[in-house]
């Protein structure tokens, strides 16, 4: 028997949430309060299933009872599984058997909604007759960012109660709609304004009162009146995923058709069955790995026992977009910045884009004036270098050399108290801006990428000698701003850029072979990156490229995008085309006799991918990245690597060890330096293991 109290009026409030169980039972007359009690989130682990299950049944034998409002304790309703315990099928009671036992429970049941209320916690709400929700309170269906179908029937009871079209974008989204967007789809029955749980125990009671009994979501057909239309939004969804790269997209929409063709049971049984095919699928298995893999490498490892100092106020010198957007994702998170520079008129512009952004997010109401002027209020502008003595940390993000910054943060540390973390947006010179300080050991890395405001990762450079309270300074205030901090050795290039540059160098060598620009973009592409290769180089820059073929092209004048000629030429129309570099490598392989060799799709994007994983190998190797997650967070959020690989280092793994060190053998011949495998590789093989293993020492 499942841990379930039951807690006399005069009670309620008293529990000692240390020792109250799974599921608290609270009486108020005629109706009862089922307490979900294990916040924060209210997990549906074994245990609490089991409790809600006996807590129903329980409920449901007492006459007294007339109804039942279900709640959750602490900040949100239920968020559903632990995502470190996510099965295709849960032990019993399963969350398919538990809502179907609320479904059909003589007595209405009323779900009280504030908080979150997500996957599995989703289901138990919609399971639920009524629903009662606070206006700042979050529902949705967050599975698919799994590669996931939903599980309790959610696929069926949404388009039941909203439509398939509003149902398929909750399920094929991911994202969660507030209170007021759930009133307005019906999937709520009451929009609380304040206190949700008091207004879900009235709104039993007016239930009670008027004689309403059970109102099962199941036997609901609002949303299945329109059988032509809800045909006609089914067949525009499956275009609009056609070629999607998982499978979970197309099974939510199979699921959501059959809540229209077959009884609501089989329906259950369908999404079952789908759920447990994209479970298991590899593309599951590496978006479940990016999941815990951003959890995993913003861990502060190695110095647990340092306590942060709290950042209340951030110097940043520089200007222009990247510094502006480290600026307000510092004021959105209600730190203040001073903002240096060296011209009084640049200062005065960049204000004025700063206030310009913010006044259009109030506009688009996505800020209130009251909002907007207190973050403008927390900025001060300067050219005067002593007003960074009032700051916690200064950061340094302009782009100069390295020996001008080195003189400039020896310059800004005259000003700066003892406690206060210095530190460089660069990726490279640690050791040289380091020795002109007078205290080294609070200077730390943080390398942030553009745009800054928008990309979640920043590595953090843990340079020699380094204070821990220093670094978990930095490293706290990064996570305060939303940034996931991957700390990484103080080494020239970090992570991203060795990695990324090892698959540049692998694009330089096939370029040689003969694949043409166009093709291996179009590979990548297909692959799953945003962008291929050769266009992102051709959008940097040719002239920061170290690549032969690269330099060779700059040469020839054609210096990237820019300057409308690189790998492709660029047109006026937005259209491009890799014909006259094409035309200048082929003239380049002939003088040196290289003949053209037949590339597969499968030799190009193995010889690109596993460059990148190569490099990550030696980064393990030489210590300088602490875990292959580090690796994988780092191109997955900064570099555009596909969530749904997982990751260089986890699409290897996917592949198979074996598989791929035999690959890059084959492959070392035209470039030792890029594919001779790491030693590590056959380390790992020998021992049974893969990279994942590494991340769980």
């Amino acid at each position: 028997m499942s841990e379930t109290k039951l807690v006399e009026p005069g009670q309620i409030g008293r529990q000692s949430a240390a020792h109250e169980p799974a599921v608290v039972l609270e009486r108020a007359g005629e109706v009862v309060l089922l307490r979900l009690s294990r916040p924060p989130l209210n997990l549906l682990t074994q245990e609490l299933r089991q409790a809600l299950w006996d807590s129903l049944a329980e409920a449901e034998a007492d006459p007294e009872v007339k109804a039942i409002v279900l709640s959750g304790s602490g900040a949100s309703f239920c968020t559903g599984f632990a995502p470190d315990t996510l099965e295709a099928q849960e032990p019993e009671p399963s969350l398919n058997a538990l809502c179907a036992r609320m479904s059909s429970c003589p007595k209405p049941v009323i779900a009280s909604l504030h908080g979150s209320t997500l996957e599995g916690g989703l289901a138990l709400a919609l399971a639920a007759h009524y629903r009662v929700m606070g206006r700042a309170a979050r529902l949705g269906a967050p599975e698919i960012t799994f590669g996931l179908v939903p599980t309790g029937g959610v696929t069926q009871l949404l388009p039941r109660l909203i439509g398939a079209g509003p149902a398929l974008d909750v399920l094929l989204s991911g994202r969660p709609v507030s209170g007021p967007q759930a009133a307005k789809l019906g999937l709520v029955d009451d929009l609380a304004q304040k206190r949700v749980g008091e207004a879900a125990m009235a709104f039993a009671k007016r239930l009670v009162a008027t004689g309403q009994g059970p109102r099962p979501s199941q036997d609901r057909t609002e949303g299945l009146r329109d059988g032509a239309g809800y045909f006609k939004e089914i067949a525009a969804r499956r275009e609009e995923i056609r070629g999607a790269r998982i499978i979970a997209p197309a099974r939510i929409i199979d699921c959501v058709e059959a809540a229209l063709m077959l009884p609501y049971e089989a329906g259950v049984r369908r999404e079952m069955v789908a759920r447990e095919e994209c479970f298991a699928t590899e593309e599951a298995k590496a978006l479940r790995h990016a999941f815990f893999s951003e959890r995993r490498a913003s861990r502060f490892i190695g110095a647990e026992g340092a306590v942060p100092r709290e950042v209340k106020t951030l110097g940043l010198v520089g200007s222009g977009n990247f510094a502006l957007g480290i600026v307000m994702a510092a004021l959105d998170h209600e730190i203040e910045v001073r903002l240096l520079g060296n011209s009084a008129d640049q200062l005065v512009r960049d204000e004025q884009r700063i206030n310009s952004v913010y006044t259009r997010a109030v506009q688009q109401g996505q800020l209130t004036a009251e909002q907007r002027d207190a973050r403008l209020k927390s900025l001060v502008a300067t050219t005067q270098i002593n007003r960074l003595a009032e700051t916690d940390l200064v950061l340094d993000a302009t782009a100069g050399s390295i020996d001008a910054r080195t003189r400039l943060l020896a310059r800004i540390e005259e000003f700066l108290p003892e406690t206060s973390v210095l530190a460089t947006v660069t990726e490279r010179g640690f050791a040289r801006m380091a020795q002109d300080l007078a205290h080294p050991e609070r200077f730390v890395g943080l390398h942030f990428f553009a745009p800054s405001q928008a990309i979640r990762v920043v590595e953090l450079a843990r340079c020699d000698g380094v204070d821990l309270t220093a670094l978990a300074t930095a490293h706290e205030f990064l996570q305060r701003i939303g940034k996931v901090p991957v700390t990484v050795r103080a080494r020239d290039g970090l992570i991203a850029n060795v990695v990324q540059e090892a698959g540049w160098s692998a694009v330089d060598v096939l370029l040689l072979m003969g694949a043409r620009p166009a093709r291996i973009d179009a590979v990548m592409r297909s692959y799953g990156c945003a962008a291929g290769p050769c266009e992102v180089m051709d959008a940097i820059g040719l002239p920061h490229m170290s690549g032969a073929v690269a330099q060779f092209l700059v040469s020839e004048g054609r210096k990237g995008k820019a300057a409308g000629q690189g790998f492709y030429d660029y047109r006026d129309d937005g259209a491009r085309d890799d014909t006259e570099a094409e035309a200048i490598l082929a003239d380049l392989r002939r003088q040196g006799g290289v003949p053209d060799l037949h590339l597969t799709d499968q030799d190009i994007y193995e010889r690109i991918v596993l460059a990148e994983a190569n490099a990550g190998a030696r980064l393990l190797q030489s210590g300088r990245a602490e875990h292959p997650v580090d690796i994988d967070v780092v191109m997955m959020l900064a570099k555009g690597h596909p969530r749904y690989r997982g990751g260089p280092m986890k699409a290897v793994d996917l592949m198979g060890l074996l598989h791929a060190e035999m690959r890059l053998r084959s492959f070392a011949d035209q470039a030792p330096e890029i594919w001779e495998p790491a030693t590590i590789w056959r380390e790992l093989i020998k021992n049974g293991d893969n990279f994942e293993s590494l991340n769980l020492l």
